[in-house]
Protein backbone atom coordinates (compact mmCIF):
# COMPACT_ATOMS: atom_id res chain seq x y z
CA UNK A 1 0.00 0.00 0.00
CA UNK A 2 1.34 3.52 -1.23
CA UNK A 3 -0.02 6.84 0.13
CA UNK A 4 -0.38 9.76 -2.15
CA UNK A 5 0.35 13.16 -1.69
CA UNK A 6 -1.36 15.36 0.97
CA UNK A 7 -4.43 17.52 -0.37
CA UNK A 8 -5.90 20.54 2.09
CA UNK A 9 -9.22 20.90 2.87
CA UNK A 10 -11.12 24.32 0.67
CA UNK A 11 -13.03 26.74 3.02
CA UNK A 12 -16.58 27.11 0.97
CA UNK A 13 -18.64 29.30 3.90
CA UNK A 14 -19.83 29.30 7.57
CA UNK A 15 -23.33 29.27 8.70
CA UNK A 16 -24.11 31.19 11.89
CA UNK A 17 -25.53 28.34 14.01
CA UNK A 18 -24.08 26.50 17.14
CA UNK A 19 -25.06 22.61 15.82
CA UNK A 20 -24.24 19.67 17.79
CA UNK A 21 -24.19 17.69 14.60
CA UNK A 22 -23.67 18.50 10.68
CA UNK A 23 -23.61 16.46 7.90
CA UNK A 24 -24.14 16.20 4.01
CA UNK A 25 -25.70 14.48 1.14
CA UNK A 26 -24.18 13.68 -1.91
CA UNK A 27 -25.90 17.14 -3.65
CA UNK A 28 -23.88 18.79 -1.38
CA UNK A 29 -26.58 19.84 0.75
CA UNK A 30 -25.88 20.77 4.52
CA UNK A 31 -27.62 19.26 7.66
CA UNK A 32 -27.36 20.51 11.17
CA UNK A 33 -29.03 19.68 14.11
CA UNK A 34 -28.82 22.42 17.08
CA UNK A 35 -31.15 22.04 20.29
CA UNK A 36 -34.45 20.63 18.66
CA UNK A 37 -34.26 21.73 15.03
CA UNK A 38 -33.25 19.97 12.18
CA UNK A 39 -32.20 22.54 9.40
CA UNK A 40 -31.12 21.78 6.09
CA UNK A 41 -29.26 24.23 3.68
CA UNK A 42 -27.90 24.24 0.04
CA UNK A 43 -24.43 24.26 -1.28
CA UNK A 44 -23.95 27.68 -1.12
CA UNK A 45 -24.89 27.94 2.51
CA UNK A 46 -28.29 29.36 1.85
CA UNK A 47 -31.09 27.77 4.34
CA UNK A 48 -33.52 26.13 2.91
CA UNK A 49 -36.24 24.24 5.24
CA UNK A 50 -36.36 23.13 9.04
CA UNK A 51 -38.21 20.20 11.19
CA UNK A 52 -38.90 20.48 14.59
CA UNK A 53 -40.09 17.82 17.64
CA UNK A 54 -39.64 18.38 21.12
CA UNK A 55 -41.61 15.87 21.76
CA UNK A 56 -38.85 13.56 21.06
CA UNK A 57 -36.18 15.06 22.97
CA UNK A 58 -32.95 16.00 21.41
CA UNK A 59 -31.74 14.44 17.88
CA UNK A 60 -28.35 12.40 18.13
CA UNK A 61 -27.84 12.01 14.87
CA UNK A 62 -29.00 12.10 10.60
CA UNK A 63 -28.31 10.47 8.17
CA UNK A 64 -28.54 11.67 4.69
CA UNK A 65 -27.47 9.09 2.46
CA UNK A 66 -30.54 9.05 0.71
CA UNK A 67 -31.65 13.01 0.63
CA UNK A 68 -35.42 11.54 -0.57
CA UNK A 69 -35.73 9.88 2.89
CA UNK A 70 -33.37 11.77 5.47
CA UNK A 71 -32.96 9.16 8.89
CA UNK A 72 -32.82 11.44 12.06
CA UNK A 73 -32.45 9.39 15.11
CA UNK A 74 -33.87 10.63 18.55
CA UNK A 75 -31.64 7.89 20.90
CA UNK A 76 -33.10 9.22 24.39
CA UNK A 77 -36.55 8.24 22.98
CA UNK A 78 -35.33 5.61 20.35
CA UNK A 79 -37.10 6.87 17.63
CA UNK A 80 -36.01 7.14 14.23
CA UNK A 81 -37.99 9.89 12.02
CA UNK A 82 -38.07 9.50 8.15
CA UNK A 83 -38.08 13.03 6.14
CA UNK A 84 -38.24 13.82 2.84
CA UNK A 85 -36.48 16.82 0.67
CA UNK A 86 -38.54 19.45 2.21
CA UNK A 87 -37.93 18.52 5.97
CA UNK A 88 -41.19 16.91 6.17
CA UNK A 89 -42.42 13.55 8.41
CA UNK A 90 -43.00 10.91 6.31
CA UNK A 91 -43.18 8.52 9.45
CA UNK A 92 -41.28 7.40 12.21
CA UNK A 93 -40.26 3.91 14.04
CA UNK A 94 -39.40 3.71 17.73
CA UNK A 95 -37.24 0.32 17.48
CA UNK A 96 -38.62 -0.43 20.94
CA UNK A 97 -41.23 -1.16 20.95
CA UNK A 98 -40.74 -3.52 17.83
CA UNK A 99 -38.55 -5.50 20.19
CA UNK A 100 -35.18 -3.74 20.32
CA UNK A 101 -35.26 -1.42 22.86
CA UNK A 102 -31.12 -1.12 23.25
CA UNK A 103 -30.29 0.01 19.74
CA UNK A 104 -27.25 1.72 20.24
CA UNK A 105 -26.60 3.13 16.48
CA UNK A 106 -28.44 2.80 13.37
CA UNK A 107 -27.89 4.49 9.71
CA UNK A 108 -29.80 4.08 6.57
CA UNK A 109 -29.88 1.22 4.17
CA UNK A 110 -29.21 1.54 0.41
CA UNK A 111 -32.16 -0.27 -0.76
CA UNK A 112 -34.27 2.55 1.98
CA UNK A 113 -34.54 0.19 4.90
CA UNK A 114 -32.78 0.74 8.45
CA UNK A 115 -29.34 -1.17 9.79
CA UNK A 116 -29.16 -1.00 13.69
CA UNK A 117 -26.66 -2.57 16.30
CA UNK A 118 -28.94 -4.09 19.49
CA UNK A 119 -26.68 -4.09 22.04
CA UNK A 120 -28.72 -6.61 24.13
CA UNK A 121 -28.55 -9.07 21.47
CA UNK A 122 -25.17 -8.15 20.00
CA UNK A 123 -26.66 -8.48 16.50
CA UNK A 124 -26.53 -6.31 13.66
CA UNK A 125 -30.08 -6.40 12.14
CA UNK A 126 -31.67 -5.12 9.07
CA UNK A 127 -35.28 -3.89 9.72
CA UNK A 128 -38.22 -2.19 7.76
CA UNK A 129 -39.38 0.93 8.03
CA UNK A 130 -41.92 -0.30 10.43
CA UNK A 131 -39.96 -2.30 12.34
CA UNK A 132 -39.81 -5.92 10.72
CA UNK A 133 -36.39 -7.71 10.89
CA UNK A 134 -35.52 -8.61 7.46
CA UNK A 135 -31.95 -9.36 8.22
CA UNK A 136 -29.63 -10.46 11.34
CA UNK A 137 -25.90 -11.28 12.10
CA UNK A 138 -24.35 -13.83 14.22
CA UNK A 139 -24.36 -13.10 17.51
CA UNK A 140 -21.03 -10.92 17.45
CA UNK A 141 -20.15 -11.22 20.99
CA UNK A 142 -19.27 -15.00 19.75
CA UNK A 143 -16.78 -12.85 17.11
CA UNK A 144 -14.05 -11.18 19.15
CA UNK A 145 -12.36 -11.53 22.22
CA UNK A 146 -14.63 -9.01 24.45
CA UNK A 147 -17.29 -7.03 24.01
CA UNK A 148 -18.44 -5.46 20.72
CA UNK A 149 -19.14 -1.93 21.47
CA UNK A 150 -19.72 -0.33 17.68
CA UNK A 151 -20.77 3.66 17.69
CA UNK A 152 -21.30 4.47 14.41
CA UNK A 153 -22.53 1.96 11.47
CA UNK A 154 -22.34 3.56 7.06
CA UNK A 155 -23.81 1.30 4.54
CA UNK A 156 -21.44 1.48 1.18
CA UNK A 157 -24.21 1.29 -1.32
CA UNK A 158 -25.27 -1.70 -0.95
CA UNK A 159 -21.91 -3.48 -0.68
CA UNK A 160 -21.20 -3.63 2.06
CA UNK A 161 -22.16 -2.44 6.13
CA UNK A 162 -19.36 -0.90 8.14
CA UNK A 163 -19.44 -0.91 12.02
CA UNK A 164 -16.78 1.17 14.46
CA UNK A 165 -15.94 -0.21 18.08
CA UNK A 166 -13.44 2.67 18.51
CA UNK A 167 -11.52 -0.08 20.68
CA UNK A 168 -11.30 -3.27 18.47
CA UNK A 169 -11.30 -1.45 14.83
CA UNK A 170 -13.95 -1.49 12.33
CA UNK A 171 -15.88 -4.76 10.99
CA UNK A 172 -17.17 -5.12 7.67
CA UNK A 173 -19.90 -6.99 6.85
CA UNK A 174 -21.33 -7.86 3.43
CA UNK A 175 -24.89 -7.01 2.51
CA UNK A 176 -26.73 -10.31 4.09
CA UNK A 177 -24.74 -8.94 7.18
CA UNK A 178 -22.10 -11.80 7.69
CA UNK A 179 -19.09 -11.00 8.81
CA UNK A 180 -16.56 -10.32 6.25
CA UNK A 181 -13.48 -8.72 7.88
CA UNK A 182 -12.21 -6.77 10.67
CA UNK A 183 -10.16 -3.42 9.62
CA UNK A 184 -7.51 -2.56 12.01
CA UNK A 185 -8.59 1.09 12.55
CA UNK A 186 -8.91 2.16 15.78
CA UNK A 187 -10.22 5.32 17.47
CA UNK A 188 -13.08 6.03 15.11
CA UNK A 189 -15.81 7.84 16.76
CA UNK A 190 -17.05 9.11 13.18
CA UNK A 191 -16.47 8.14 9.42
CA UNK A 192 -17.64 7.98 6.39
CA UNK A 193 -17.64 5.42 3.46
CA UNK A 194 -18.32 6.10 -0.43
CA UNK A 195 -17.85 3.77 -3.69
CA UNK A 196 -15.49 1.49 -1.63
CA UNK A 197 -13.23 4.16 0.39
CA UNK A 198 -13.30 4.91 4.18
CA UNK A 199 -12.70 8.36 4.88
CA UNK A 200 -11.96 9.01 8.96
CA UNK A 201 -10.47 11.30 11.03
CA UNK A 202 -6.15 10.68 11.77
CA UNK A 203 -4.03 13.06 13.68
CA UNK A 204 -4.38 16.21 11.47
CA UNK A 205 -5.24 14.88 8.43
CA UNK A 206 -8.14 13.51 6.96
CA UNK A 207 -7.39 9.84 5.76
CA UNK A 208 -8.92 8.18 2.79
CA UNK A 209 -8.65 4.09 2.84
CA UNK A 210 -9.71 1.31 0.09
CA UNK A 211 -11.27 -0.96 2.27
CA UNK A 212 -10.47 -3.61 0.32
CA UNK A 213 -6.89 -2.60 0.02
CA UNK A 214 -5.16 -0.40 -2.39
CA UNK A 215 -3.80 3.15 -1.84
CA UNK A 216 -4.34 5.67 0.67
CA UNK A 217 -4.81 9.79 0.86
CA UNK A 218 -4.61 12.13 2.55
CA UNK A 219 -6.18 15.54 3.27
CA UNK A 220 -4.90 17.97 5.91
CA UNK A 221 -8.04 19.02 8.15
CA UNK A 222 -8.42 22.32 8.13
CA UNK A 223 -6.12 24.72 10.92
CA UNK A 224 -9.21 24.95 12.97
CA UNK A 225 -9.80 21.30 13.02
CA UNK A 226 -6.78 20.50 14.41
CA UNK A 227 -6.54 22.21 17.95
CA UNK A 228 -6.65 20.61 20.91
CA UNK A 229 -10.44 20.38 21.98
CA UNK A 230 -11.72 21.52 18.60
CA UNK A 231 -15.16 19.62 17.55
CA UNK A 232 -15.29 18.69 13.47
CA UNK A 233 -18.01 16.21 11.77
CA UNK A 234 -16.48 14.76 8.36
CA UNK A 235 -19.20 13.70 5.66
CA UNK A 236 -19.40 13.15 1.60
CA UNK A 237 -16.38 15.58 0.63
CA UNK A 238 -16.99 17.84 3.19
CA UNK A 239 -15.70 18.54 6.66
CA UNK A 240 -17.57 20.66 9.50
CA UNK A 241 -16.00 22.94 12.05
CA UNK A 242 -17.70 24.10 15.21
CA UNK A 243 -16.28 27.80 15.36
CA UNK A 244 -16.91 30.96 17.63
CA UNK A 245 -18.96 31.98 13.87
CA UNK A 246 -21.15 29.06 14.07
CA UNK A 247 -20.53 26.16 11.76
CA UNK A 248 -17.44 26.46 8.86
CA UNK A 249 -17.59 24.32 5.92
CA UNK A 250 -14.72 22.20 3.76
CA UNK A 251 -14.52 20.84 1.04
CA UNK A 252 -11.91 18.20 0.43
Amino acid sequence: MSIKAQDTCVFLFTIPQNAHFATADHLANTYLLHGFEVEKYDSTGRFVSRYSNNRLGVPAFLDASNPLKILVWYADFQTAVFLDRNMTELGRLNVAEVGFPAVRCLASAADGNIWAYDEASSYLLKLSTSGEKLIESQPLNLEFAQRFAPISIRDDGGQAVLLSDPVQGVAVFNPFAQLDKILMFKGLTQFEVENGVLFFAEKDSIRAENWRGGDSRITLLPSAAQSEGSVFWLSKKRVFVRSEAGVEVYGF
